[in-house]
């Protein structure tokens, strides 16, 4: 019975247990960030992933390091990467990481010279990538490396090695897997042949950005499972056979950036499987039928920035697979007879940047869709059937060269291009480009030339031909209906041309055509007609010309570029019914007050109207006001003075009104009237000095106001606001006015309304002080500018009734004591950014600083503060940005907790780094980056101020507790307090008359040392009276650093601690307690046994 009741209460509290215990949570990782990442200082916890957790330590050394991975060895997580970044050592030794489960270990931007032996014991095993950047490693013990029998990658990226040992990998278990090896960006001049002869599994050799000079015969031997090498940015001078005979699987393969000067007979004919070659950036001279014998697979071949000058026929021929031949930026002076022949795999041939001058018959024959780019050349001769069999050319690309003219024959039958660009040349015919035969050209870019004029024939029938660029030539003729023969062209360009006129037949009927650009030219007329048979025409460009009146247009327009005329009127009719019209641009012409309600009549369907600098006078209401769809009107830069009620007429959903730089000094009641969608009104550097009442009834939706830039200097009277009709106001600018006060009316406010504004800029002012009035109507402010007014004083609890404020900028004003009363500073609780920079300030509440959490920019730049306080750089340590320079500060031990933040920096801000002293006398103008902590003194008087550990001078290592323990030991114990390069250390005890009465040496992991007290005793009572206990650390480099006074304390009292007993106690009573506990325990033993007897059966 109780079998069967014991089974399923013991199933339920499995159940119970499995829930409460488990943690995951679906779509978070499986292993998660410690919750209290202090824990691991100085190293963070990045992020956590399904493989492990990603943690990085930065500016620290080996001994708080020490502690650091203890402490992460003790979480029992799985590292997946461990970041050391500007670690302090030189020589990384010891048990470092050996507790420390890691797949990838990265050390980087550390001075670090040597690595012992065994220093990875205990990541050797799960260590499958080692990342050593930008270190100054030159020595290695063999066992450094060779325990890593996981690793499959080993990149050392910027080092010191001169010479690798012949024995760094001979006879380890690194062998058994390394199948990468970067060691690039050295000094590495020699590199012997034995040296990666164990590595035979091999894949990638990196040794870029070395001095290697000289290579040895059998260099890479045995080296058979190879499949990439670099050894670019070296100083190579021959490469030979001898030297990669042996890598055999060889495809991949860069010796660019070197000083070859030729390639040798059968260099990689034993490189059977190599695919690409690179060969860039040396100094080759030639080439010929035997510098690629072999290569039958080769795919990619770079042979850019060279000198060569010749390429003898058939160097090609034995590279049938060809994908890319690069000889950009080389000494070629023609394009010789077939150079580049039967080519059937070739997809970029690059000639750039030579000196051609010539290509000659038969050079480009049997290639198919391929790149050939011949561009930034002196070419100036194009023989007869230069191209030929040449189908579907990708792109051919002959532009910034001499060509004139070239034969209609230079391309036969069957060559064609795709895209052919033929810009910066010297054409001034159209007709003396040879497309006959192109059948399948879709691009032409003739831009960039000295073209006068496109005659007729010039485009045979072309299908396929879609774009068509003759911009920035001196065209000023077109023949009737030229683009005729173009079945398939959308896009024209013109632009940047000569023509004066558009006749009738100009264009034609082009069906396809979609886009025009005729801009930039000399046009004076386009005849009627012209243009309204292009009839899917979408964008027409015809801005910066000379048209002074309009013309029939396409119906099917959308978009309409006419800027920079003299149009000075559009009479009625000008329009037909379009209902595809959406953007009109007629800005900087000439229309005046010409607009009337006949002017846009026809536009059914227009969103936006430009028509800025066109000398308008008065809103033009007549020509506006059939236009119901219109979204955004812009009228900037006009002479407009005055708006009367109704300016606009009715708009129903006009979002924007751009003003800005009009004349307007009066604006009437309900000048907006109508408008009901109106989301923007911008009436930026008008000339408005008052605003009356109710200008801004009918405007229920604005939610942006911008009326900076006059000369207001109020905005309500005693009884009315003006922006009470502003129901949805948003965002209000009043900067650069005269405003000198704000009173309770200033801005919208009602207990029955929801007013919400949110951003409100008042900068550029001329107030003296920030009043309560301010916070009427602006409880709900986001941001607030006060900033470059006259403010010297701010009124109680003005600043934190603002309770949604975030951002708050006072900056260039002459606020100066902010603690002349209580509650002048109380910052809101969720402000984050705050600026008041460029003041005189010298008293300040930093403590109301502190306590705003939420605060993360803060500006103090330009002020006279003298003192930083502990609290504030508490903030900085937490993440805040505070901005210190331009203030007199007093460089005493009260900046030590400044100086001590600035050195845990990796790299200081450009602030910090400009923070100078003013006083004492000493200090002044010093950097105190730059100043040590033995000249932030304190005076007398301020000791008791600045006694806290903060403002101690910053040493190597600090006290914890130093006791004689009841073991008859004397015990202390230290933690280490600087970033700087501390290791080892060394404890001594010294008599007052420096008699050393005990030293010890301890590792950088250890915190802790017990020294007998019979062994202190036995120098006798006399020397230890007075006697001192100091420590002293040692650099990576076993070096005894500095010693300071703050490390050595008077020896404490070596007597015993006495044992006290209160009570009764006897031998016999213990005995019998200790028996009764036993056998308590022993029946609770059995009790659970005999039920775990019952349940198995």
């Amino acid at each position: 019975m109780i079998q069967l009741r014991l089974r399923p209460i013991v199933l339920l509290l499995l159940q119970l247990f499995a829930l409460v215990s488990s943690e995951y949570v679906y779509g978070e990782p499986k292993f998660k960030c410690p919750k209290k990442p202090q824990v691991l200082y100085p190293c963070l916890c990045v992020n956590g992933s399904d493989a492990g957790i990603f943690v990085r330590c930065e500016n620290t050394n080996l001994a708080t390091l020490s502690v650091a991975l203890q402490n992460l060895a003790s979480l029992q997580l799985p590292v997946e990467e461990l970041t050391i970044y500007k670690g302090y050592f030189v020589r990384l030794f010891g048990p470092l990481f050996a507790h420390i489960k890691a797949r990838v270990l990265t050390i980087e931007e550390t001075p670090l010279a040597t690595i012992e032996d065994y220093v990875f014991y205990g990541m050797n095993n799960t260590l499958e990538k080692v990342n050593l950047l930008r270190t100054n490693l030159s020595q290695v013990g063999q066992l450094g490396f060779g325990i890593l029998g996981k690793t499959r990658e080993l990149v050392i990226d910027g080092h010191a090695f001169e010479q690798l040992p012949k024995d760094l990998f001979f006879g380890q278990e690194i062998t058994n897997k390394l199948e990468i090896m970067r060691l690039t960006n050295g000094l590495l001049s020699d590199l012997p042949v034995e040296t990666f002869q164990p590595l035979r599994k091999l894949k990638t050799l990196d040794l870029h950005g070395n001095q290697l000079e000289n290579l040895k015969r059998n260099q890479f031997k045995n080296l058979r499972e190879l499949e990439l090498l670099d050894i670019s940015h070296n100083k190579v001078k021959k490469l030979e056979a001898q030297h990669i005979s042996d890598l055999t699987k060889l495809g991949w393969c860069n010796v660019s950036h070197n000083a070859l000067s030729e390639l040798s007979r059968g260099t990689f004919a034993r490189n059977s499987v190599l695919k690409v070659l690179n060969l860039s950036h040396n100094k080759i001279g030639k080439l010929d039928a035997n510098s690629f014998r072999g290569m039958r697979f080769l795919r990619r071949l770079f042979l850019s920035d060279n000198a060569i000058t010749d390429v003898g026929r058939g160097t090609f021929g034995s590279v049938a697979r060809i994908g890319t031949i690069d000889l950009a930026r080389n000494k070629l002076k023609k394009i010789e007879y077939q150079m580049f022949t039967q080519m059937n795999y070739v997809e970029l041939l690059d000639l750039a940047e030579n000196n051609i001058t010539k290509i000659e018959k038969n050079s480009f024959k049997d290639i198919y869709q391929a790149v050939i780019n011949v561009s930034h050349n002196a070419l100036e001769l194009i023989e007869t059937a230069a191209f030929e069999n040449c189908v579907n050319i990708t792109k051919l690309d002959l532009s910034h060269n001499r060509l004139v003219n070239f034969s209609r024959r230079s391309f036969d039958e069957t060559t064609f291009a795709t895209e052919f660009q033929l810009s910066y040349n010297g054409f001034t015919n159209l007709a003396h480009i040879p497309i006959q035969n192109m059948s399948g050209l879709r691009v032409l870019n003739a831009s960039h030339n000295n073209i006068t004029e496109i005659p007729k024939n010039c485009f045979p029938k072309l299908y396929e031909l879609h774009t068509i660029d003759v911009s920035h030539n001196n065209i000023s003729f077109i023949f009737n209906g030229v683009f005729q023969t173009l079945f398939s062209l959308r896009s024209i360009d013109l632009s940047h041309n000569s023509m004066r006129e558009i006749k009738s037949s100009t264009f034609g009927t082009l069906p396809t055509l979609l886009e025009m650009d005729l801009s930039h030219n000399k046009l004076v007329n386009i005849v009627r007609g012209s243009l309204a048979k292009l009839t899917s025409m979408r964008q027409l460009y015809l801005n910066n010309n000379s048209l002074e009146k309009l013309f029939q247009l396409p119906i099917s327009l959308n978009e309409l570029h006419l800027s920079h005329n003299n149009i000075s009127s559009i009479p009625a009719g000008t329009w037909p019914v379009m209902n595809s019209l959406i953007y009109l641009d007629l800005s900087h012409n000439q229309l005046g007050d010409s607009l009337d309600g006949q002017s846009f009549t026809g536009l059914l369907v227009v969103q936006r109207l430009l028509l800025q600098s066109n000398g308008i006078s008065k809103p033009p209401l007549e020509a506006v006001s059939v236009m119901s769809t219109l979204q955004y009107l812009y009228l900037e830069n006009n002479n407009i003075s005055v708006l009367e009620r109704s300016a606009f007429g009715k708009l129903p959903v006009l979002f924007e009104l751009n003003l800005y730089g009009n004349q307007v000094s009066d604006i009437s009641k309900r000048a907006f009237e109508g408008l009901l969608q109106l989301l923007t009104l911008n009436l930026s550097s008008n000339g408005l000095r008052q605003l009356p009442n109710d200008i801004f009834i009918g405007l229920p939706s604005l939610r942006t106001l911008d009326l900076s830039h006059n000369a207001l200097s109020k905005l309500d009277n005693k009884t009315h606001g003006v922006l009470d009709d502003l129901l949805s106001l948003e965002t209000l600018n009043l900067s650069h006015n005269r405003i000198s006060f704000v009173t309770k009316k200033t801005f919208p406010s009602h207990q029955y309304i929801p007013y919400n504004l949110k951003y409100l800029d008042l900068s550029y002012n001329q107030m003296p002080v920030l009043t309560y009035d301010i916070t009427f109507g602006t409880k709900k402010l986001l941001k607030l500018n006060v900033s470059n007014n006259q403010i010297n004083e701010l009124r109680r609890g003005v600043i934190s009734n603002f309770t949604s404020l975030q951002s708050l900028d006072l900056s260039h004003n002459e606020l100066s004591n902010l603690m002349s009363e209580e509650h002048i500073f109380d910052l809101p609780k969720n402000l984050s950014s705050l600026d008041i920079s460029h003041n005189q300030i010298y008293h300040l509440p930093f403590a109301n600083v502190v306590k705003t959490v939420s605060l993360k920019y803060v500006d103090l730049r330009n002020n006279n503060l003298e003192d930083i306080p502990a609290t504030l750089v508490a903030t900085m340590t937490n993440g805040s940005q505070v901005l210190l320079a331009n203030n007199p500060l007093y460089c005493g031990c009260n900046m030590r907790p400044l100086k001590h933040f600035m050195l845990q920096q990796t790299t200081p801000s450009e602030d910090l780094s400009n923070v100078l002293c003013q006083t004492p006398s000493l200090a002044k103008d010093q950097h105190l980056l730059n100043m040590e902590d033995e000249y932030l003194n304190c005076r007398e008087d301020e000791l008791d101020l600045y006694a806290g550990n903060e403002y101690k001078q910053l040493t190597d290592v600090r006290f914890r507790e130093v006791q004689t323990n009841k073991a008859g030991n004397l015990t202390l114990r230290w933690f280490v307090s600087a970033i700087a390069d501390v290791a080892d250390f060394n404890v001594y005890i010294r008599s007052s008359s420096n008699e050393v009465l005990h030293q010890a040496d301890y590792a950088y992991n250890e915190r802790m040392a017990e020294i007998p007290v019979s062994e202190l005793q036995s120098h006798g009572e006399a020397k230890l009276v007075g006697a001192e206990i100091c420590i002293v650390a040692r650099d990576s480099d076993g070096n005894t650093r500095r010693w300071f006074a703050g490390q050595c304390q008077a020896l404490p009292s070596l007597k015993l601690p006495r044992t006290f007993f209160f009570g009764n106690f006897n031998v016999r009573g213990s005995a019998s307690a200790t028996k009764s506990q036993n056998t308590c325990l022993l029946y609770i033993a059995l009790t659970l046994f005999v039920i775990h007897i019952q349940y198995m059966q």
